[in-house]
C-alpha cells in the first residue's frame, strides 16, 4: 500500500522562517503540546536520530528523524504492521512571516485498519497544537 494522506495543517507565524526552524528543532519545545510530559533526541536534529515522546497519560512513543533539509524535516513512528509519517516545513512567504505546514500520512500493510482512529485523533489536537506552536514563536522571536 503506498502512503495515505491523513491530515494537512498550516499555521503561519510573524518570524522568519529561521527562527521558526530553530525554536521547533529544539524538541524540548514540543511540549508545548498539552498529551506530551517530555521529549529527548538521542544526537542533533539531523537524519538518523532517534527520539522518545512521553505523553502525560505515561505512553512512549519511539521515532526517527529520516530526513532533514533546507527547513524540512521528516519523523516516522513505526507502529504495528504500519509507519506513521509526519512532514514538517517552513516556508518563508514574501512579507518576512512563515507558513509552517505539518502532513501527516500512513503507509503499510496495516495502515487502512488505523485510518478512522488516526485521522479523527489528529484533526482533533493538530490544529490546537500547530496554533500554541505558532503563539509561542512568535512569543519567543517577539
Amino acid at each position: 500500500m503506498s502512503a495515505v494522506n491523513i491530515f494537512t495543517h498550516s499555521a503561519e507565524v510573524q518570524a522568519n522562517d529561521q527562527a521558526a526552524w530553530e525554536f521547533w528543532t529544539r524538541v524540548e519545545n514540543w511540549t508545548l503540546d498539552v498529551a506530551i510530559e517530555s521529549v529527548s533526541l538521542n544526537g542533533g536534529f539531523v537524519k538518523g536520530s532517534n527520539g522518545i515522546t512521553k505523553t502525560i497519560d505515561g505512553q512512549l512513543i519511539e521515532w526517527k528523524i529520516v530526513d532533514v533539509e533546507d527547513k524540512r524535516a521528516v519523523i516516522e513512528i513505526p507502529i504495528p504492521g504500519a509507519i506513521d509519517r509526519f512532514e514538517w516545513t517552513f516556508e518563508s512567504r514574501d512579507d518576512g512571516r512563515t507558513r509552517i505546514t505539518q502532513n501527516i500520512s500512513l503507509s503499510g500493510e496495516q495502515a487502512e485498519s488505523f485510518l478512522p482512529a488516526m485521522g479523527q485523533a489528529f484533526e482533533q489536537g493538530i490544529m490546537d497544537g500547530m496554533r500554541r506552536l505558532a503563539e509561542e514563536i512568535d512569543r519567543w522571536t517577539a
